[in-house]
Protein backbone atom coordinates (compact mmCIF):
# COMPACT_ATOMS: atom_id res chain seq x y z
CA UNK A 1 0.00 0.00 0.00
CA UNK A 2 2.93 2.34 0.70
CA UNK A 3 4.32 1.77 -2.77
CA UNK A 4 0.96 2.42 -4.44
CA UNK A 5 0.47 5.60 -2.39
CA UNK A 6 3.98 6.75 -3.25
CA UNK A 7 3.30 6.16 -6.94
CA UNK A 8 0.09 8.21 -6.78
CA UNK A 9 1.90 11.03 -4.96
CA UNK A 10 4.62 10.82 -7.61
CA UNK A 11 1.96 11.20 -10.32
CA UNK A 12 0.63 14.28 -8.49
CA UNK A 13 4.19 15.55 -8.39
CA UNK A 14 4.89 14.85 -12.06
CA UNK A 15 1.74 16.69 -13.17
CA UNK A 16 2.61 19.62 -10.90
CA UNK A 17 6.18 19.72 -12.20
CA UNK A 18 5.26 19.41 -15.88
CA UNK A 19 2.56 22.08 -15.78
CA UNK A 20 4.77 24.51 -13.88
CA UNK A 21 7.80 23.86 -16.09
CA UNK A 22 5.71 24.24 -19.26
CA UNK A 23 4.18 27.52 -18.11
CA UNK A 24 7.52 28.80 -16.84
CA UNK A 25 9.33 27.96 -20.07
CA UNK A 26 6.66 29.61 -22.24
CA UNK A 27 6.95 32.82 -20.25
CA UNK A 28 10.72 32.92 -19.83
CA UNK A 29 12.01 31.31 -23.02
CA UNK A 30 9.27 32.18 -25.50
CA UNK A 31 8.33 35.54 -23.94
CA UNK A 32 4.63 34.61 -23.83
CA UNK A 33 2.05 36.07 -21.48
CA UNK A 34 0.55 34.34 -18.48
CA UNK A 35 -2.06 31.71 -19.39
CA UNK A 36 -4.28 33.30 -16.76
CA UNK A 37 -4.83 36.23 -19.10
CA UNK A 38 -6.80 34.12 -21.57
CA UNK A 39 -8.42 32.05 -18.81
CA UNK A 40 -9.79 35.09 -16.98
CA UNK A 41 -10.16 37.90 -19.52
CA UNK A 42 -11.84 38.26 -22.89
CA UNK A 43 -9.60 39.37 -25.78
CA UNK A 44 -11.15 42.84 -25.74
CA UNK A 45 -10.41 43.14 -22.01
CA UNK A 46 -6.79 42.05 -22.49
CA UNK A 47 -6.26 44.75 -25.12
CA UNK A 48 -7.61 47.34 -22.68
CA UNK A 49 -5.28 46.29 -19.85
CA UNK A 50 -2.34 48.50 -18.98
CA UNK A 51 1.04 46.99 -19.90
CA UNK A 52 2.06 47.13 -16.22
CA UNK A 53 -0.92 44.97 -15.24
CA UNK A 54 0.10 42.33 -17.78
CA UNK A 55 3.75 42.57 -16.68
CA UNK A 56 2.67 42.16 -13.04
CA UNK A 57 0.60 39.09 -13.86
CA UNK A 58 3.51 37.63 -15.85
CA UNK A 59 5.88 38.34 -12.95
CA UNK A 60 3.62 36.61 -10.44
CA UNK A 61 3.16 33.69 -12.81
CA UNK A 62 6.92 33.29 -13.16
CA UNK A 63 7.41 33.52 -9.40
CA UNK A 64 4.68 31.00 -8.61
CA UNK A 65 5.74 28.48 -11.24
CA UNK A 66 9.44 28.66 -10.36
CA UNK A 67 8.51 27.91 -6.74
CA UNK A 68 6.22 25.11 -7.93
CA UNK A 69 9.01 23.51 -9.96
CA UNK A 70 11.35 23.57 -6.97
CA UNK A 71 8.67 22.24 -4.59
CA UNK A 72 8.17 19.38 -7.03
CA UNK A 73 11.87 18.57 -6.96
CA UNK A 74 11.88 18.56 -3.16
CA UNK A 75 8.67 16.51 -2.92
CA UNK A 76 10.10 13.96 -5.36
CA UNK A 77 13.20 13.66 -3.15
CA UNK A 78 11.11 13.20 0.01
CA UNK A 79 8.94 10.55 -1.66
CA UNK A 80 11.88 8.60 -3.12
CA UNK A 81 14.28 8.81 -0.19
CA UNK A 82 12.25 9.27 2.98
CA UNK A 83 8.72 8.01 2.40
CA UNK A 84 9.91 4.84 0.70
CA UNK A 85 12.10 4.24 3.78
CA UNK A 86 8.90 4.35 5.89
CA UNK A 87 9.88 7.54 7.68
CA UNK A 88 6.73 8.86 9.30
CA UNK A 89 8.11 12.39 9.32
CA UNK A 90 8.06 12.30 5.51
CA UNK A 91 4.34 11.52 5.62
CA UNK A 92 3.65 14.48 7.90
CA UNK A 93 5.80 16.76 5.77
CA UNK A 94 3.98 15.75 2.58
CA UNK A 95 0.60 15.96 4.30
CA UNK A 96 1.25 19.55 5.39
CA UNK A 97 3.11 20.87 2.34
CA UNK A 98 0.99 19.35 -0.43
CA UNK A 99 -2.19 19.83 1.60
CA UNK A 100 -1.41 23.52 2.02
CA UNK A 101 -0.70 23.86 -1.71
CA UNK A 102 -3.97 22.15 -2.64
CA UNK A 103 -6.07 24.31 -0.28
CA UNK A 104 -4.37 27.49 -1.52
CA UNK A 105 -4.93 26.43 -5.15
CA UNK A 106 -8.69 26.40 -4.56
CA UNK A 107 -8.62 29.68 -2.63
CA UNK A 108 -6.55 31.42 -5.32
CA UNK A 109 -8.66 29.98 -8.11
CA UNK A 110 -11.85 31.29 -6.49
CA UNK A 111 -10.64 34.85 -7.03
CA UNK A 112 -10.60 34.30 -10.80
CA UNK A 113 -13.82 32.32 -11.18
CA UNK A 114 -12.18 28.91 -10.61
CA UNK A 115 -10.43 29.26 -13.96
CA UNK A 116 -8.44 26.04 -13.53
CA UNK A 117 -10.82 24.01 -11.40
CA UNK A 118 -10.36 20.85 -13.51
CA UNK A 119 -6.64 20.72 -12.74
CA UNK A 120 -7.27 21.51 -9.06
CA UNK A 121 -9.81 18.69 -8.72
CA UNK A 122 -7.59 16.09 -10.42
CA UNK A 123 -4.56 17.16 -8.37
CA UNK A 124 -6.56 17.09 -5.12
CA UNK A 125 -7.98 13.64 -5.82
CA UNK A 126 -4.51 12.28 -6.55
CA UNK A 127 -3.19 13.90 -3.36
CA UNK A 128 -6.00 12.53 -1.17
CA UNK A 129 -5.63 9.01 -2.59
CA UNK A 130 -1.83 9.03 -2.34
CA UNK A 131 -1.58 10.52 1.14
CA UNK A 132 -4.43 8.30 2.37
CA UNK A 133 -2.76 5.12 1.14
CA UNK A 134 0.66 6.06 2.49
CA UNK A 135 -0.84 7.09 5.82
CA UNK A 136 -2.72 3.82 6.09
CA UNK A 137 0.42 1.84 5.27
CA UNK A 138 2.52 3.74 7.81
CA UNK A 139 0.03 3.96 10.67
CA UNK A 140 -1.99 0.73 10.45
CA UNK A 141 -2.06 -0.47 14.08
CA UNK A 142 -2.81 -4.12 13.22
CA UNK A 143 0.19 -4.35 10.93
CA UNK A 144 2.43 -2.77 13.59
CA UNK A 145 1.43 -5.46 16.10
CA UNK A 146 2.80 -8.17 13.81
CA UNK A 147 6.10 -6.47 13.00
Amino acid sequence: MLKAGSIILSIWNAINFLLAALILSTLVIFNADSPLLVMVFEKSEIVALDARVIASLNTLTILYNSCSVMISVLVWWVIRKNLSAREKSAFWLLLCVIGFIEVMAFIASAEVGHARWQVNVVQSLLYIAGIGMTGYALFDREKEKHL
